[in-house]
């Protein structure tokens, strides 16, 4: 990762919230804790905000893995007009949701805020417990306890950071329906590292609108044994009918067979978009 001249990291805030723990695991990794963190009300804010700073990184959420892809990120994908901008590296960091509320007692809560993923991968719990409180989406799960932290009948499904940053109570700790929740996220920046020898390269292609055309596409990694190790469709928002696939693949795009792969593909599909190719940064 090329860190010269990087000033600026933008994330889904605030602060507490999820991605901004990852972001904080991932400068510690990188010794790069002197950025100044820039804490975005939406992943659409954080990626638009990042693409106008030439001197930045952002991170973004891409997968859990109870709930899957964020397509939210995989949309702001197909807007960003700066060809430089490639993913640099991922990082995935464990989930424990806490409920987090002024009030100390279960009975007194009424309302319960989160992030829609929150929610529903603690849903069997929130069943169980508060088959009659109100759940309410909001934009992350640090926004969710800094709304907390000014009410007396509400709660808020969050990380642990944020009992710290706002001064909540923790009234339950671990209600994940599944304890192994994992979530992992994208570090953008300008350019990539055509050195490395381990990873994966993430693409969006669409394909013709004709019988089999995206199977001729998968034959060609097929051919050249290139294993995908995701595989995700959104609309084009251009016709109805019409999508875009993203794909994650083993390996780093100047590899010969990858290399191989992707100029046939170019010639097979209507449109690929290279988004990098990258390492995992570990999270202890």
């Amino acid at each position: 990762m090329q860190k010269n001249n990087i000033n600026n990291i933008y994330y889904l805030g605030p602060n507490g919230s999820n991605t901004y723990y990852a972001a904080i695991k991932f400068l510690e990794r990188e010794n790069l804790t002197s950025l100044n963190k820039l804490p975005q009300k939406s992943i659409k804010s954080a990626a638009e905000n990042f693409e106008n700073d030439i001197n930045s990184l952002c991170i973004l959420p891409i997968e859990n893995s109870i709930e899957g892809i964020v397509r939210e990120t995989l949309d702001n994908f197909l807007t960003l007009k700066d060809n430089s901008i490639q993913i640099q590296g991922e990082i995935t960091i464990p989930i424990n949701h806490m409920l987090l509320s002024n009030a100390k007692n279960k009975k007194d809560i009424k309302k319960i805020y989160s992030h829609p993923q929150a929610l529903a991968q603690c849903g069997n719990y929130l069943y169980k417990n508060f088959p009659d409180a109100e759940l309410k989406e909001v934009s992350s799960t640090g926004y969710a306890a800094q709304k907390v932290s000014t009410e007396t009948d509400s709660a808020a499904i969050a990380n642990i950071t944020c009992s710290d940053i706002f001064n909540l109570n923790i009234v339950a700790e671990n209600i994940n329906d599944e304890k192994g929740n994992q979530t992992r996220f994208y570090i953008l920046g300008r350019n990539s590292d055509n050195n490395l020898n381990m990873g994966k390269t993430a693409l969006m292609l669409s394909t013709k609108n004709q019988h089999g055309a995206l199977c001729s596409v998968l034959q060609i990694f097929a051919k050249y044994n290139i294993n995908l190790s995701c595989i995700e469709s959104r609309p084009s928002k251009k016709k109805l009918g019409e999508y875009v696939f993203f794909m994650e693949l083993d390996g780093f795009k100047e590899e010969t067979n990858i290399k191989k792969s992707l100029t046939e593909i170019k010639n097979n599909a209507e449109f690929v978009k290279i988004l990098g190719s990258f390492k995992e940064y570990k999270c202890s």
